[in-house]
């Protein structure tokens, strides 16, 4: 399929219409204002657009089984932050960003743009490890072309933001010259060439070490100090000439189409994977959140995964560790929602290689809850999913013991639109690449009866989602 060609002149019109609006605005109110023009597309899907900008700021966002897709790139405006601040920071850029806005076409969906793209660390300070420079605790986009796929229509959208000294004319010049900038053809090209299949892997920490750790939690937990924590591990592929970044976003899209797949780049580094768990939803004033824990292989035939189900449903173990997560989010949300809702038991979630405890949990929006998805989220994270309880001695055990540095490894990622709807996932279950090597990350839950080469085992199963697609030869 072709990729997107320039704007025709009633589109030319249009962008130019919205930029000279919006510069008007700017000047009334002395600040930035945000001009959008959404327009129907039925161009390339948004994952040849996303690899056709191999190399520049980059975001994608699928959920195959919901039959959306997104993909956006360039940088209109980006907020960086961190420190205990950083969801409230980012709350109040986007509510700024958004205040004047000036959105030309119309569109059914909020999901057609123009959006924010928000991702931030598992820790509100910058990772030390150079693998994950360029990903800062916390950075919101707002991207200057956005291609969107949703229940089988597609749209474009062209963003630009007007400086309060810009005049109409200057900004709808600015916005034209840009979109063309952005639409000239590139065509489709992979993110690394196809250097053969000889890989290289390796543990960055040696098993001992995370078996040394796994027992030092159950000793915390044993003296009360500790109810669960999630201990991380980390290994790192190696291939002469990089990886397809493309190409591994469609194995994973294939593989997983009932999860987020996802993926943020960045000149060389491409953070990607395809996560099974969703941090916050929220569709006008309801929100939607999902416990996700306790693990178990899939079955080689049905009769052995309906056993592996059973014992899985039926563990005190994982019925604890899922409990946890469960109750955690309850306590976070309940003040916030009205009624808030979640089964009793939960509910199996069947994925490729793997299955898992899930409990939804949802309600409405209380008149007097914040609105901000961002907000909410800097209450939700982290979770016990991916860190433990309590939740602060949980992260100073995981200071103390743990090997890795999670980077955006468990942080979040996703979207948010003019409207406050929006969604952010876990982010697990993937990869940075950057140059020759993919570093991958995964964790386990510690609980009262875990041991340590179960917890190891745990971490093979998970790490597995991301390998398929890298080995792919």
């Amino acid at each position: 399929m072709k990729l997107a060609s320039g704007l025709g002149p009633a589109e030319r019109a249009a962008l130019r219409a919205a930029a000279g609006r919006a510069a008007e605005a700017a000047a009334r109110s002395g600040r930035p204002c945000v001009a959008a023009l959404r327009l129907p597309f039925a161009g390339a899907h948004p994952l040849e657009c996303f690899a056709a900008a191999a190399g520049g700021e980059r975001f994608y966002w699928e959920v195959p089984a919901r039959g959306l897709s997104l993909a956006a790139t360039g940088v209109a405006r980006a907020l960086e932050a961190s420190g205990p601040g950083r969801f409230a920071a980012a709350a109040a850029f986007a509510d700024a960003l958004w205040e004047e806005a000036v959105l030309e076409g119309s569109a059914a969906r909020a999901e057609a743009g123009p959006l924010l793209f928000a991702g931030f660390g598992f820790a509100d300070a910058p990772a030390a490890d150079p693998r994950w420079r360029g990903f800062p605790p916390l950075r919101l986009v707002l991207p200057e072309r956005l291609e969107s796929c949703c229940g089988g229509r597609g749209w474009q959208t062209h963003i630009c933001v007007v400086e309060p000294r810009e005049t109409p004319r200057e900004a709808a010049e600015r916005a034209e010259a840009r979109a063309d900038v952005l639409a000239a053809p590139r065509g489709r090209r992979g993110d690394a060439p196809d250097a053969g299949a000889s890989f290289r892997a390796a543990a960055d920490a040696p098993h001992e070490r995370y078996r040394r750790a796994v027992s030092a939690a159950l000793r915390a937990i044993a003296a009360g100090e500790i109810e669960k924590v999630v201990l991380a591990r980390s290994c790192t592929l190696s291939r002469p000439g990089g990886f397809d970044g493309a190409r591994v976003l469609g194995g994973l899209r294939t593989a997983h189409p009932t999860c987020f797949v996802h993926a943020v780049g960045r000149g060389d580094a491409l953070l990607l994977g395809a996560s099974p768990e969703r941090l916050l939803r929220r569709s006008g004033t309801w929100l939607r959140a999902d416990a996700l824990a306790g693990s178990a292989a899939r079955g080689r035939s049905p009769e052995e995964d309906l056993r592996l189900a059973r014992a899985l449903r039926e563990s005190k173990k994982e019925q604890a560790e899922h409990a946890a997560v469960k109750q955690a989010l309850l306590e976070a949300l309940g003040p916030l929602c009205e009624p808030l809702r979640a089964p009793e038991a939960p509910r199996l979630l069947r994925l490729e290689g793997i299955q898992h405890l899930h409990t939804p949990v949802s309600g409405r929006l209380r008149p007097d809850a914040p609105r901000s998805l961002l907000a909410l989220a800097g209450r939700l994270h982290p979770t016990p999913a991916v860190a433990g309880a309590p939740r602060e001695a949980a992260l100073a055990f995981l200071r103390a013991h743990e090997a890795t540095a999670r980077g955006w490894y468990a942080g979040g990622f996703g979207w948010l639109a003019p409207s406050g709807d929006g969604e952010l996932a876990v982010l697990l279950r993937g990869a940075l690449l950057r140059g020759d090597e993919a570093t991958l990350h995964a964790g386990a839950g510690v609980v009262a009866g875990s041991t340590p080469e179960g917890e190891l085992a745990e971490t093979r199963l998970k790490l597995r989602a991301a390998l398929a697609a890298l080995l792919e030869i």
